[in-house]
């Protein structure tokens, strides 16, 4: 998708030194390093799977984020004036906290026939040593996209023209002070329980799996977790007429009838939680020296969990793991 606007600015700030600032005096080239930086950054942003759903609090955020954003969007100002609008506010915010800071700014707009994205990544710089054509050992420094990345996308054409309640994908700072922080900065206050959702979204998976034969329930269990997973991975919501026809061998108009009971009217705003997909075909336990994995279909099969002793029993072990145990007994 086309990058239409790049800019970016530095913050840092520490009680003892006070608030440090560079911003840029016009944007950057929207291709070559640029789309590398952004392609970067949403992977990272996108295979987080904390990311949060929702909206605008009243269509602004306390320090006018939304505001901001309008005005660019309504042509009262560039994208360089929006961007460094919102660098100020957010020094005010650190400087106010007294939170020890020091990352980029990194603000993107994406837009295409369809598709009108912004995007806010705040990053840290990663340090390490390298060797120099002289070879010399000198520190270099790289963009630190790992778990200390966190940002905000927001879904421009579903805010202004649909109006849709899920527009806006967050990630926050792990930090609680600095999550506060960023929650107060970008106005993100009406988010989707996404885990309660799409428990409620599974139960009806279930049910409607009693309708289909047994031999083609795992098959169908899998196939509505492949998609889902999916789904969220592009950060996209869940279209239950598009998973319909993923599903082979269904009744496709029963299908959605029934699961419109288990999910919210406008289907468009199914926004998943990926770990309780993946919960619903394997459970997965580890600690110390004890790792367990099974398919959830095994459960009741063969699989059996007595709740009272707290025991797990397995009825016909894996070829690989009957060697390994038989060959231990042999040589005791």
């Amino acid at each position: 998708m086309p990058i239409q606007h790049v800019s970016l600015s530095h913050i840092s700030y520490y009680p003892e030194s006070g608030l440090a600032k560079s911003r840029p005096n016009s944007e950057l080239p929207t291709e070559g390093g640029s789309e590398q930086l952004l392609a970067e950054m949403k992977r990272s942003f996108l295979a987080r799977i904390s990311r949060e759903h929702g909206s605008f609090s009243a269509e602004k955020g306390e320090t006018g984020f939304a505001d901001e954003l309008n005005k660019f969007l309504d042509k009262n100002a560039n994208f360089l004036e929006m961007a460094t609008a919102l660098s100020q506010k957010f020094e005010t915010l650190i400087e106010s906290l007294k939170l020890e800071f020091d990352a980029h700014l990194l603000f993107f707009v994406e837009k295409s026939p369809g598709n009108h994205f912004f995007y806010l990544f705040v990053a840290g710089m990663n340090e390490a040593l390298t060797i120099d054509s002289e070879l010399q050992i000198t520190t270099s420094h790289s963009i630190d996209t790992s778990t200390s990345l966190h940002g905000i996308k927001i879904d421009l054409m579903e805010w202004k023209e649909y109006e849709n309640y899920a527009y806006i994908s967050l990630l926050a700072p792990r930090q609680r002070e600095m999550a506060d922080l960023f929650y107060q900065f970008t106005g993100f206050v009406n988010g989707i329980d996404k885990r309660e959702q799409t428990l409620a979204f599974l139960s009806g998976i279930e049910n409607f799996s009693q309708t289909i034969p047994e031999e083609q329930q795992k098959d169908y269990r899998t196939k509505v977790v492949d998609y889902c997973v999916e789904r969220d991975e592009m950060d996209e919501p869940v279209d239950l007429s598009v998973l319909a026809r993923e599903v082979e061998g269904i009744d496709r108009d029963a299908f959605v009838s029934a699961m419109s009971d288990y999910t919210p009217e406008d289907e468009r705003q199914l926004m998943v939680d990926r770990r309780s997909l993946r919960q619903y075909v394997k459970f997965a336990g580890r600690e110390r020296d004890l790792a367990i994995s099974f398919s959830a279909h095994q459960l009741n099969n063969r699989v059996k969990y007595d709740a009272h002793s707290d025991t797990l029993s397995i009825k016909g072990l894996p070829n690989a793991l009957r060697k390994q145990l038989l060959g231990h007994l042999k040589e005791e």
